[in-house]
């Protein structure tokens, strides 16, 4: 398949890269189903293509063993499954959040949301960290992309299983009516996607959830975890640096900033961005936490959710081969105290994966993190200056220097309901 240069004949290797990099959805709704279906018929041509009808993909655990497999690691010029990478260790990868009790719905769009906090780790830090082609939307290109993936698979089938009220919308939810359309020839009905057994015909050996972070296989000096969740960073909030702020406006039809800062260069530090929030405005932000629509002066329109949104994202070249990510906290006073004592909410993650995604997608890079009414209606939470924390976490081996470079961080909120 790798030999096959003909990239319109299923055959091909590039044929299923390309549907990746044309039709993938990240950052929206249905990512676990539209890449389940992309597994399943990539499965079906490895099947064709070898003529073995028991040819079934492997999934990678990197969560009881965070190093890749050997056999991906061998650099033989013969060995078909063997790509230049930057790291072979994902452990700086991993978190339980996905796995928390409290994460009983599926969909993105719903509060207490699985899908989009798989999404956003490991899914996105694995990419980010091997890094080279697995940071792009060629990803499919390296072979451990289909293994990841049957683990991201493995993974959502284990959070139905653990049970705990964790629900999905039920099989006739006019959720599952449509088609996922990989190109002109090759769809699925969303509906078959719904589970791995009905129509698939296909299980994991272990559908259990990890209860763990691997600690072992660390090179020396570097034995720590990430883990991320709502609670404090386990490094201190970084220092802010001297960004310049941008005023509220209107930012479209439906969004409003009301407060950011502009040209912001992020690299191997961690740093905040730091901003201030009127008190009107704040309290707009406190009724859309309590579940009302909230105003703000200068604009008439009603205002249902929040956040944060990176504009004018691009990568330096440095940053294009990935090994590292950023945490993205919003950070905001705690009551009775200054910048010293803060509530760190953590929105998501960001790296060279996720931006090569975004110019992908939309020719321009901007970034979304909604940010739930849950979390800001945290009692700790108050008005005054606000601040984006990126938090840098590196892999093995990653760039030094210049690596991201955001024309504007800002608060923004929006007409329409992105509680998720």
């Amino acid at each position: 398949m790798q030999a096959n240069t003909n990239q319109a004949d299923p055959n091909s290797w590039s044929y299923w890269t390309n549907i990746h990099i044309n039709r993938c959805p990240h950052g929206i709704a249905y990512f676990l189903s539209w890449h389940r279906g992309y597994l399943y018929y990539f499965e079906r041509q490895l099947r064709l293509v070898s003529g073995d009808s028991r040819l079934v993909l492997p999934y990678w655990d990197y969560y009881s063993y965070a190093t890749l497999p050997a056999e991906f690691t061998n650099a033989s010029s013969t060995n078909p499954l063997y790509v230049a990478r930057l790291n072979t260790n994902v452990r700086q990868a991993l978190t339980l959040a996905p796995f928390s009790s409290a994460l009983v719905n599926f969909q993105r769009g719903l509060n207490n949301a699985f899908e989009p906090v798989l999404e956003s780790a490991p899914h996105n830090p694995v990419h980010d960290i091997i890094g080279n082609v697995m940071a792009t939307m060629r990803s499919p290109t390296d072979p451990i992309f289909w293994l990841h993936h049957a683990n991201v698979d493995r993974l959502w089938a284990a959070w139905i299983n653990a049970g705990g009220g964790r629900q999905m919308p039920a099989r006739t939810d006019l959720y599952w009516s449509g088609v996922h359309t990989y190109n002109g020839t090759l769809s699925i009905q969303k509906r078959i996607t719904y589970d791995t057994r009905s129509s698939l015909q296909y299980y994991y050996q272990s559908e259990v959830m990890p209860t763990r972070v691997p600690i072992a296989h660390l090179s020396p000096g570097k034995v720590f975890r990430v883990q991320a969740d709502e609670s404090e960073p386990s490094a201190p909030v970084p220092q802010s640096g001297a960004f310049r702020v941008s005023g509220r406006k209107s930012t479209g039809d439906a969004t409003f900033s009301i407060g950011g800062a502009l040209a912001i260069g992020l690299d191997q530090r961690s740093v905040s961005v730091q901003f201030p929030i009127s008190p009107e405005d704040w309290s707009a932000v406190q009724e859309i936490a309590r579940g009302n629509a909230g105003a703000v002066r200068g604009s008439a329109k009603k205002y249902k959710s929040v956040e944060i949104v990176l504009d004018n994202v691009e990568l330096a070249d440095e940053g294009k081969t990935g090994g590292y990510y950023y945490q993205v906290y919003l950070n905001l006073p705690s009551v009775g105290g200054a910048w010293n004592r803060t509530k760190s909410l953590l929105i998501g993650t960001l790296g060279a994966f996720q931006i090569s995604g975004a110019m992908q997608q939309n020719g321009a890079a901007q970034l979304r993190f909604a940010i739930s009414r849950r979390l800001l209606r945290d009692p700790a939470l108050r008005l005054g200056m606000a601040s984006i924390s990126f938090m840098r976490v590196d892999g093995d081996i990653s760039p030094r220097g210049a690596t991201v470079g955001i024309g504007e961080a800002r608060l923004e909120i929006s007409t329409e309901d992105k509680d998720s």
